[in-house]
């Protein structure tokens, strides 16, 4: 359904991803991780239209949208759920709702999914018609993923859905997501919760100072040595690893650790 082919984007004079390329199938759950900083962000604004790539190409269902305007990307299916949650805040629950349909013209179906999403969320049923800014940080989360799905979107791209957090509202937002991806909706997630992400994902990517380092299934990373090292916090037996590599790489590993 998307494909990235050796995507190169600047900030300034500064790069922040380097020749990255990545594919999401349809009816898949495909997320990237990585360190903050990485580039993670960067890849799902480049994809939105929000920034265009110094090189490559990017394509949608066979259609090249490489310099496409953010409007027109909407438009086509593509709906980004951004960090930081982002909602209206002086705008009801119910408005926001209506907020993330506003390019629809189905306007019984609109109020049918509008329903739907109140239903799915109950905790925003019983708060419709509070302003948003009232909202706690988990309610907020699924109130920026319930507008992104009033999109009906053909792929939801998805920035860090349980930053800020709290770990009993976080796995709510990824049981969610758990039922999202069962009902064949396409998904491209970008989060630092490596553990939950890859234990969701049919496919993922590990993105380090802007490039892709390793790729593969969900279930691949999460035994990869690498992977559980760096970003799982699972410490891994070297007893068997090369000197050099346990001394010049795990060494400093362990230092950092140890700090």
């Amino acid at each position: 359904m998307l494909k990235l082919n050796s995507i190169s984007c600047f900030y300034g004079k500064v790069q922040a991803i380097r020749d990255v390329s990545i594919e999401v199938p349809q009816g898949s759950l495909v997320s990237i991780i990585g360190s903050n900083g990485a580039g993670k962000s960067t890849i799902l604004k480049t994809i939105s239209g929000l920034l265009h790539p110094r090189s490559g190409t990017i394509h949608f269902r066979e259609k090249e949208i490489t310099l496409t305007k953010p409007e027109e990307i909407v438009r086509l299916g593509i709906i980004h759920v951004p960090e930081g949650r982002l909602v209206f805040p002086e705008l009801t629950v119910r408005e926001n709702l209506r907020m993330g349909a506003y390019c629809r013209s189905d306007k019984n179906e609109v109020r049918r999914d509008e329903e739907r999403m109140l239903e799915t969320f109950p905790i925003l049923n019983q708060r419709e018609k509070q302003v948003a800014a009232t909202l706690s940080g988990g309610e907020q989360q699924m109130l920026a993923i319930a507008r992104g799905l009033m999109a009906s979107p053909a792929i939801l791209l998805l920035d860090e859905p349980s930053l800020g957090l709290a770990p009993v509202i976080t796995e709510r937002v990824y049981s969610f997501l758990a039922e999202l991806k069962n009902r064949g909706t396409t998904i491209l997630l970008v989060e630092q919760n490596a553990m939950m992400a890859l234990e969701l994902s049919d496919y993922a990517y590990v993105l380090e100072t802007g490039s892709v380092s390793i790729k593969g299934t969900g279930s691949e990373l999460l035994s990869n040595d690498d992977v559980r090292n760096l970003y799982l916090g699972i410490k891994v037996d070297v007893t068997s690893v090369n000197d050099t590599i346990e001394r010049d790489y795990l060494g400093g590993q362990k230092d950092a650790t140890s700090k």
